[in-house]
């Protein structure tokens, strides 16, 4: 007995171990490596993060001088020469106008070109002769004469000092062609707005001084990462390093402690771990317990080793008793079996049952109302209207195809009564299976589970159930429902007679046209005696007389055409079996009806449930 129970103890033990895990020595060098080498690359990123964004602060800010030092130098140029250039138009001396225009870019290297551009984009003079007298058409012309519309004004007064207009430029130092500041100024001839100076300044120098701050850091971050690369792998080493001289001794201990657990669990309990190989005062503590604890054991395995055999002996005197025992319990076995297999074989085909009912109760009320038909005759009368008008079909035809049409709702419509007298047929035959299904097990003495049911519950599962009924019959339903206590009755026979109920409720207004259709539901405690609950159906349909009301509970009567008579008295059956009662009231023919039924509250045995009032919904 003991080697089986350490056998049983080393086949778990032995498949952990096929489990590859990570030492504890992987763990903590894993951490010391983390926190050394996740630290310093760290905050070096943070630093070189914050030397980038400074870095950019500084470069725009020197764009930005470098640009406004350009702008104002060519500002002051331009404007000198638009005020030579005012004069010399005022004295009609073009040659000087163009000797300027010359002049400036020949002077300064800067310069690409200068031009004056009247108001009709014509170059009155330009740095290039040949393009003197030409009118201008390109992108930077028509940005010129736009701002000349609308920016410079028509008229200037004396000492005024005209504005000074920069086209856009791109400062992109990676492009290749060279890039232009165009200034745009204005020329006044007798205070009179005569025409723009336009002075293309190259960019060249500005973008190669920002290129050249560019590669300089660029530069300066590559050393910097090369740094914290070499850096980073100095401190992994060194971490390495002292991880596992710190380590070292603490994994000792560790495997000290898992020798002497693994020859434990091998069934060496005389084993006892030594604390001279322990460096921690919590793993001394442990290896304390951990031998107590095989004291323990070894003392517990004593015990087992007597108990099992004097359990040997009690197991032989039992299995003689069990063996006696055994042929009496095959028969009750066999008998109760046999009983449990004919419940359950008569509880299945009940189940069965059910649905197939309801499935062939909805396809009849389907069947019934001929959805088909009622939309198929406005389809045929379309086609009917259009097939005269068929250019392809001759005449003979076409009168064949329209009796065809005219004949096919007749067909439809007794093909249709036809699958309804054999669906209710089916319903019939279906009906007398579950009668022959309840006497059996009642003569079996199978009953249905008595449970706690809330009412109200059951009536509002009942009313999601019947939706589709309701709304199509456009039936308002108005709910009365006072605190009750509980029930103690079969929960689907409550369903069942309460959707009867509403069923018949609604069926009974179908033939209301000319007034609300309205169902009410009201339930309330009656404290009697005898004290019982009651519920109240009541709908505006077509009512009864006094004789109909006589026969109502009567097997096989109904005033449905094809009704089975079978709803309402199972109703009453049920609910006289279970101490109940159900009554029909009308005032005659046309003015509604209400059906009362009325719950015992109390157990089966007839003593009072006691039960709690619940509120509606609970």
């Amino acid at each position: 007995m003991a080697k089986t129970l350490v056998n049983n103890v080393k086949e778990p033990h032995i498949r952990k171990r096929m489990v590859w895990r990570p030492s504890i020595r992987f763990y903590l060098v894993l951490m010391n490596l983390v926190l050394l080498c996740l630290l310093f690359p760290s905050a070096s990123l943070l630093y070189l993060h914050q030397e980038a964004k400074s870095r950019d602060a500084q470069l725009h800010r020197t764009i930005a001088q470098m640009r406004q030092a350009l702008e104002n130098r060519t500002g002051a140029l331009v404007r000198n020469m638009a005020l030579s250039a005012g004069y010399a138009v005022a004295g009609y001396d073009f040659t000087f106008l163009n000797n300027i225009v010359r002049q400036a870019v020949a002077e300064d290297p800067e310069i690409r070109y200068c031009l004056i551009m009247d108001t009709k984009s014509r170059a009155v003079a330009h740095s290039d002769p040949a393009k003197v007298g030409a009118t201008l058409t390109g992108p930077r012309a028509r940005q010129a004469a736009s701002i000349m519309a609308s920016k410079f004004p028509p008229t200037i007064s004396e000492g005024q000092r005209p504005p000074v207009y920069f086209l856009d430029e791109n400062l992109d130092p990676n492009l290749k062609q060279p890039q232009i500041m165009e200034a745009v100024t204005p020329i006044y001839s007798g205070a009179k707005l005569y025409a723009v100076l336009r002075c293309g300044v190259s960019l060249d120098r500005l973008s190669t001084e920002i290129r050249t701050a560019k590669q300089a850091w660029t530069h300066r971050s590559r050393q910097f990462k090369i740094y914290l690369a070499s850096t980073t792998g100095v401190f992994f080493t060194l971490g390495m390093l002292i991880a596992v001289l710190f380590t070292r001794s603490f994994v000792q201990s560790i495997k000290v402690l898992s020798r002497g657990v693994s020859r434990v669990s091998h069934g060496d309990l005389d084993h006892q771990i030594q604390p001279s190989g322990l460096v921690c005062a919590e793993l001394l503590k442990l290896s304390e317990a951990f031998n107590a604890m095989t004291g323990q054991l070894q003392v517990s395995r004593h015990l087992v080793d007597e108990y099992s055999k004097s359990l040997e002996q009690k197991v032989v005197e039992r299995t003689r008793e069990l063996k006696n025992a055994q042929a009496h319990l095959m028969q009750q076995a066999h008998e109760a079996g046999m009983a449990e297999m004919a419940v359950g074989i008569l509880h299945n085909i009940g189940n069965a049952v059910t649905p197939a009912k309801v499935g062939l109760f909805q396809l009849f009320h389907r069947l019934k109302g001929k959805p088909l038909l009622r939309s198929l005759p406005a389809a045929l009368e379309e086609i009917s209207g259009v097939l005269p008008i068929v250019p392809s079909l001759l005449e003979p035809d076409k009168k064949r195809l329209l009796r065809i049409l005219e004949l096919t709702p007749a067909a439809i419509e007794e093909e249709y009564d036809q699958y309804a007298d054999k669906i209710e047929q089916i319903q019939h035959k279906l009906a007398h299976i579950e009668e022959i299904i309840g006497l059996q097990m009642r003569y079996a003495q199978i009953f249905g589970k008595l449970e706690s049911v809330n009412v109200p519950q059951v009536v509002e599962d009942a009313l999601t159930l019947l939706d589709d009924n309701l709304k199509k019959r456009n039936i308002q339903v108005i709910r009365d429902f006072s605190p009750v206590p509980s029930v103690r009755v079969e929960k689907t026979q409550l369903m069942q007679i309460v959707i009867n109920l509403i069923k018949n409720g609604c069926e009974a207004m179908d033939e209301v046209v000319d007034q609300e259709r309205v169902l009410t539901l009201s339930i309330h405690h009656d404290p009697g005696p005898p004290d019982c609950l009651t519920l109240v159906v009541r709908d505006t349909g077509i009512g009864f007389d006094p004789k109909e009301r006589e026969q109502f509970f009567k097997f096989g009567y109904t005033t449905k055409d094809r009704g089975s008579g079978f709803g309402l008295h199972s109703c009453a059956n049920y609910l006289i079996a279970h101490n109940g009662a159900i009554e029909a009231h009308s005032d005659g023919r046309g003015k509604g009806a209400e059906f009362v039924v009325r719950l015992a509250i109390s157990t089966p045995d007839g003593v009072h449930e006691g039960g709690e009032h619940l509120e509606y919904g609970q």
